[in-house]
């Protein structure tokens, strides 16, 4: 039970700090014309399509963010390393959805797809904390072993 409360825990943190970093990053580097029509899917589209190296970067460093919180978050509830990579996959499955949609050269489809990823990784990894020190042995009397 706890592995599935990391996932849904971990997947919900990866997509908030994926759309903090997003929008504070584009915040600096992207900008909507004021003449793009919200309602008109293709207009979008071609506007988002039209981000530069920049913004298109930002929201690389989101999805790395995101994959490394989420990793983190489902690992450290969960105690296992295995919910912390079913939403590393599920985040990088998401991007690979995102790239597949919105124009963008390959390098940055390679880039955006490979930041969950990475993200993920890393946050698996500190997500293990720390074990605690093994307890210490004492015979019945409370006295410690006598070393070999």
């Amino acid at each position: 039970m706890r592995a599935v409360g990391g996932i849904i825990a971990g997947l919900i943190v990866a997509m908030v700090v994926t759309i903090l970093v997003g929008i504070i990053g584009l915040r600096f580097t992207f900008s909507v014309p004021s003449n793009v029509d919200a309602g008109n899917a293709q207009a979008l589209l071609d506007t988002l399509g039209g981000m530069s190296a920049a913004a298109q970067l930002t929201l690389a460093a989101a999805w790395l963010l995101g994959g490394l919180a989420g990793a983190w978050v489902a690992r450290r509830i969960a105690g296992a390393g295995w919910p912390a990579w079913i939403v590393t996959l599920l985040v990088a499955a998401y991007v690979l959805l995102n790239t597949l949609i919105l124009p963008m050269p390959g390098w940055m489809q390679v880039v955006w797809i490979a930041a969950p990823l990475i993200g993920g990784l890393i946050g698996n990894h500190l997500g293990r904390g720390t074990a605690a020190p093994a307890a210490a042995t004492t015979d019945e009397a409370g006295d410690a072993p006598a070393a070999p």
